[in-house]
């Protein structure tokens, strides 16, 4: 049994003309007739009566159109749900980000336009640390994830993006005075920095080791968002991220820092399983957003 026979079964049913069957499934007569005729042979039994040119339908075919019916709105769910698998409008998307501002904000803003024209999808937005979302991602536990580099699981592939940093002060703060910052202008300037193991305090560590500069270290914060507030406050100075300083630089003045000091985040997804169409077309949104805060690409 094929999708033609069933709709022109079902259409002759509705308009109880094989003429009018034809105008609405757009192919000629005699072809709803032949279908008609194939569907009855598949059957074993008579669809309808011939009666000076019209058809009559049999009692066993109003019988079995509830069923026709119903598979017929089943291969339209199909199709329509294959429509909007292509098109990027079904479906579901599990999403893991890293914790300040990038799930407190960056994400949710990120998640927020690509649902905006997509009624049909859902999406689960989890913060948990980075090495978790590494775990999670591993055993494809979700989709797509947002961390800290570098990885320690396998199971995973990765696409790596490199931020900037920026020495950032309280207002009024005397150093201001200089268009660029180094070790030597901050020797024995009480910082805020991120912890031990992070990966700007390495780079930090070095810069002021390699200048013969001393490194005051007066807080050690897990967040770049809790130093903007340290900084904020006139506790210190600190090295922050583009993502931070973009949704919380509120009473903060920004220098750049000699030597560059970067911060390496990756977005991860399952090497192991193929990705959904969904899942690529966030990818190139997210990418996209995550390109904006890298000047010149």
């Amino acid at each position: 049994m094929k999708y033609k026979q069933m709709l022109a079964f079902r259409m002759v049913m509705l308009t109880g003309s094989v003429s009018q069957a034809a105008e609405r499934i757009h192919i000629s007569q005699p072809a709803v007739s032949n279908l008609i005729l194939s569907l009855e042979q598949h059957f074993g039994f008579n669809l309808f009566e011939r009666r000076k040119g019209r058809l009559i339908p049999t009692p066993d075919a109003h019988h079995i159109y509830e069923n026709v019916s119903e598979a017929l709105l089943g291969f339209e769910k199909v199709s329509q749900s294959a429509h909007n698998i292509r098109d990027h409008k079904s479906g579901s998307l599990r999403i893991a980000s890293m914790p300040g501002v990038y799930g407190a904000t960056f994400m949710p803003d990120v998640v927020s336009e690509f649902l905006a024209d997509r009624d049909d999808i859902s999406v689960n937005l989890q913060i948990q640390p980075s090495l978790k979302i590494q775990r999670w991602i591993s055993s494809d536990l979700y989709d797509i994830g947002i961390a800290e580099l570098p990885l320690i699981h396998s199971g995973i592939e990765s696409e790596e993006f490199n931020f900037k940093c920026v020495c950032v002060l309280p207002e009024g703060h005397s150093l201001l005075k200089h268009e660029t910052l180094t070790p030597k202008e901050l020797e024995n300037e009480p910082f805020i920095s991120l912890n031990a193991d992070h990966m700007t305090h390495h780079q930090t560590r070095q810069a002021f080791a390699d200048a013969g500069a001393r490194w005051k270290v007066r807080v050690e914060t897990q967040l770049f968002l809790s130093a903007a507030r340290l900084t904020q406050k006139g506790t210190g100075v600190a090295i922050l991220d583009p993502f931070t300083l973009k949704y919380d630089s509120h009473g903060l003045k920004t220098r750049p820092f000699l030597p560059d000091i970067y911060f390496k985040i990756g977005i991860l997804y399952p090497s192991e399983h193929p990705r959904s169409l969904l899942a690529e077309e966030f990818l190139k949104l997210l990418r996209e957003r995550l390109l904006d805060f890298i000047p010149n690409t």
